[in-house]
């Protein structure tokens, strides 16, 4: 640093960086420079200008003192000495000076200690003994004095500083104080506390030394502006201004900790450029101090609906230093025009705000009812796109705001700091769009003279009439027996809810009828069929063509809405093309197997009675499967006054076959039946299904009946005749087993057969006598049956061997005498139990004879076979009953073995695969 002494710069007509702050230039295509204010304060100081500077910036920061000692000794050569010999022990001598911080502030640590010894009255050959002990010239010491002496009655003649407050007194050192109450402690817990002590005095130290550390680097910074220092993130030098390298000097006390940001006094080049007395410094303090010097970049800018207004983010930096990476700034006041644009994409046309203002709600309501139309149609040509929506408020709104006079004093308030462009009377004049808080403004007047300025209409927003998208095709409720459910639409392919989803309560998921789901609505079922039409043969296709011609027609003929779509839809392909045998040549199996996009069939979202969701699919047997039972229980809450528990004998009255009910909103069908319950007792529920209230009737009958028949069931538990024997031949099956499942099956044909479960008191009653009469005969019949049965299982079991169709004969008698398999056989088929065992008798001694015809026999068997297994597997899954003729074609199969490998024996009826293939036509 120059001498304090030189008055001015050497070329006056050149501005240095380091003071430029004090000039501004004039007359662009001419450049002239002349002083600022700050230029001309700067010039009436007699001293170098970076120091000038320096001093009006510590007259601003009230740290004039300790700045006058510090330029002070920047301006002499350093006080301290390293002799060669002694250099070990000056540098720990002088570590009672140093910073870690800033080197700076070395220099107040040395003065202060200096000014205390010579507070205590030392003479000056004391002072000199004082000084060589800790490695000090004393006369630099001396000339530093005089220096600061000169610089201080400058300070004080230029008005800068008062007297009393230009000459520094050392700070008091503050004594450690002993804790109180440590008497009654042993001597670890008094170590401790000392410890504890000696490091709450230095925080306390430090504390006082911090207070002052910004106020005197920031001052010192607007002179070394020029000297700033950014660490290299791969090295261990410094990036200074407009791309200069640097070290750190090795004497430094920021040499080892070698912090970020640095600003030196000077900048010496010998084997390489560097730094001398350094100090750490905060990089926003380089844009607080030097705004003139630093540049702003803005990059992404976009409209923050948390803050409400349009932001960017600004970097700031210094001749090429990153001084500030990112902070976000209000976009409005660095480019309005762009920001209003970004306003009104964002804040309106998007709707991310939070506008309360009618016209929004409005505006936003509107949209929503066109942006449905769009997910119904599953076309994006309805609602105009967002640039037409721009245009719209782009029209209405002005580019600024500009409030009136009488409003103008309030209008700061609105602009909350962003752009403010002001009349030379400093009057707010006009304010960016760039806020919610200006836009709000704005609005209150606007409305005043056009209160649907903003208002958009349906004209506005619709491309087209979109005439066909209407309730009837599009509804917004699944109606069935029990009730309305939402239906919602969305168009977005790929996402899990994209199509139309069907929100159900948990109580009716049972209920669901499959085959009408797959009708969906009105609006979506031509693209079905039309996919659908597309998976046949392309000899089929051809029948359908035009195909939307063809699916209008077959909508035409009414087709039933509560049946599956395939069977009807072939069925009216064979009526269309007048030749019903083409109804052989479309394998209904295989054309229910070809997908179709998830959009094709309804997502079903089910809810509990909170309207929570339990679980969303398309797959409506899986959902079944899943919460089938939770779905039962779930319905029968709350129903307790149409149930009852432990019931003895027919005192509940008549049973309805149904009773409705209100659940919540809903209006609810139950099926009432008995029950029989696990632990044996006999109760009365109410069932969500007519199904499951059946088939849990009968039993629930059946085993009333059994107590009001205590003494028949007493000697039919006694045995039936002939059961020990048969026991025995059957011995696969446990004796036990078998003879629960022959009282099963006794009391379900004596007691019920045919007959209809009764449901009053008078028809269970009825139910009791006849079943009184019919026992006997039951018994004696399945007693006969059993015998037979036997003996023909005995005869073909003794005949199985290593008989090459053994494997196969021992699976159909699996199939057929099973554990179980009393309950499981229909009784007119009791008769014929005994036919099937024999019949495969007689094909094992005839297959010698020709095996190739039995094997071509039973390829067609197992082909008939496989289609019932595939059917009844299907319709299981779907919780779909069987039909009375699914269930007999299973018992006509078997016939077809008879006839087949046994004629000799006969069959009841004609029977024959081609007969069998037509008849299943009617399963299909």
């Amino acid at each position: 640093m120059q001498n304090i002494k030189n008055n001015q710069p050497e070329n006056t007509n050149r501005p240095s960086e380091n003071f430029s702050d004090g000039l501004k230039t004039s007359m662009p295509n001419k450049p002239r420079y002349r002083l600022t204010k700050l230029g001309e304060q700067m010039a009436r100081l007699p001293i170098d200008p970076k120091v000038a500077r320096i001093l009006l910036a510590a007259q601003k920061h009230d740290c004039m003192a300790e700045i006058l000692i510090i330029v002070s000794a920047l301006s002499i050569q350093d006080p301290r000495e390293r002799p060669l010999e002694a250099r070990e022990a000056a540098q720990k001598a002088h570590e009672r000076f140093t910073d870690k911080q800033s080197d700076f502030a070395a220099y107040l640590n040395i003065w202060d200690s200096f000014q205390r010894e010579r507070d205590k009255g030392l003479s000056n050959r004391q002072l000199v003994q004082w000084c060589h002990q800790y490695f000090l010239s004393h006369l630099r010491m001396r000339e530093w004095r005089e220096l600061h002496k000169q610089l201080a009655d400058i300070a004080v003649e230029m008005g800068l500083v008062s007297k009393e407050n230009a000459f520094r007194r050392p700070p008091q050192q503050a004594q450690l104080a002993p804790s109180e109450n440590t008497a009654d402690q042993d001597l670890s817990a008094k170590l401790k506390q000392k410890q504890l002590d000696k490091k709450q005095h230095r925080a306390q130290i430090r504390a006082a030394k911090e207070a002052g550390y910004e106020q005197i680097h920031r001052a010192l910074l607007t002179g070394l502006i020029a000297n700033v220092g950014l660490k290299s993130p791969e090295g261990h030098d410094y990036i200074g201004a407009r791309g200069s390298h640097f070290h750190l000097f090795p004497a430094s006390a920021l040499f080892k900790s070698k912090p970020k940001w640095v600003m030196a006094a000077e900048l010496t080049e010998t084997t390489r450029l560097y730094a001398r007395d350094v100090a750490q410094i905060d990089p926003e303090w380089i844009e607080a101090e030097a705004p003139h010097l630093v540049r702003y970049h803005y990059f992404e800018p976009h409209w923050s609906q948390k803050r409400g207004e349009v932001v960017a983010s600004e970097r700031v930096t210094f001749y090429g230093l990153t001084v500030i990476p990112r902070r976000p700034v209000a976009y409005g006041r660095v480019a309005p025009e762009e920001a209003r644009e970004l306003f009104i994409r964002g804040a309106l046309v998007a709707q991310e705000s939070h506008i309360q203002a009618a016209f929004f709600q409005h505006n936003k309501k509107l949209i929503k009812e066109i942006s449905e139309l769009e997910h119904k149609s599953r076309k994006q040509d309805v609602l105009v796109d967002e640039e037409a929506l721009y245009e719209f408020y782009n029209q209405r709104l002005p580019q600024f705001y500009r409030p009136s006079e009488k409003k103008a004093a309030n209008a700061e308030t609105v602009s909350d700091g962003l752009n403010k462009q002001q009349t030379s009377q400093g009057r707010l004049k006009e304010l960016p769009f760039a806020d919610i808080r200006t836009f709000e403004a704005w609005l209150k007047t606007a409305e005043q003279e056009n209160p649907r300025l903003l208002f958009l209409s349906k004209e506005d927003l619709m491309q087209h009439a979109a005439a066909h998208i209407t309730e009837e095709q599009f509804p917004k409720f699944w109606k069935t027996e029990d009730g309305k459910f939402k239906l919602s639409y969305r168009f977005e392919p790929n996402h899990p809810l994209d199509g139309v989803t069907l929100t159900l309560p948990l109580t009716v998921l049972n209920r669901l009828h499959a085959p009408a789901l797959e009708w969906l609505v009105p609006g979506m079922l031509r693209e079905k069929l039309q996919l659908l039409i597309k998976a046949l043969p392309k000899q089929i296709r051809r029948i359908c063509v035009p195909v939307p011609d063809f699916i209008t027609r077959f909508l035409e003929s009414h087709p039933d809405q509560q049946a599956p779509i395939m069977p009807q839809l072939a069925q009216f392909i064979a009526k269309t093309a007048g030749d019903m045998r083409l109804l052989e040549q479309i394998d209904l199996e295989q054309w229910a197997n070809t997908p179709l996009p998830p959009h094709n069939y309804f997502n079903l979202r089910i809810i509990d009675d909170g309207g929570q969701e339990l679980a969303t699919g398309r797959d409506l047997a899986k959902l079944q499967h899943e919460l089938g039972q939770a779905a039962a229980v779930t319905f029968r809450d709350n129903t307790q006054e149409f149930e009852r528990d432990n019931v003895t004998t027919w005192d509940i009255g008549t049973l309805p076959e149904s009773i409705k009910f209100a659940r919540g909103k809903q209006q609810l069908t139950g099926y009432l039946g008995l029950q029989k319950e696990k632990d044996g007792h006999i109760a009365l529920r109410l069932f969500d299904t007519p199904e499951a209230a059946e088939q849990a009737h009968r039993q629930g009958v059946i085993a009333l009946m059994q107590r009001q028949l205590k003494e028949h069931m007493k000697d039919l538990n006694k045995g039936i005749p002939g059961f020990t024997q048969a026991a025995m031949l059957l011995k696969h099956i446990p004796a036990d087993t078998l003879r629960d499942d022959l009282t099963a099956a006794i009391c379900d044909r004596a007691f019920i057969g045919e007959d209809e479960p009764p449901r009053s008191e008078k028809a269970f009653k009825e139910q009791i006598k006849r079943a009184r009469s019919r026992l006997p005969a039951v018994k004696e019949a399945m007693s006969r049956y059993l015998q037979d049965t036997a003996a023909a299982y005995a005869e073909l079991n003794g005949k199985l061997g290593k008989h090459p169709l053994t494997p196969l004969l021992r699976e159909r008698v699996q199939a057929l005498l099973s554990a179980g398999f009393a309950s499981r056989t229909p009784w007119a088929q009791w008769p014929r139990l005994p036919v099937y065992l024999k019949a495969m008798t007689l094909r094992m001694e005839k297959y010698s004879a020709n095996p190739a015809r039995d094997a071509a026999r039973e390829a067609d068997i197992q082909e008939l076979e496989q289609m019932w297994r595939e059917k009844t597997d299907s319709l299981l899954k779907h919780n779909q009953p069987l039909s009375d003729g699914l269930k007999g074609f299973r018992w006509q199969i078997e016939e077809l073995r008879v006839s087949l490998f046994a004629q000799e024996l006969k069959t009841p009826y004609p029977v024959s695969v081609k007969r069998l293939l037509k008849e299943w036509d009617k399963f299909k």
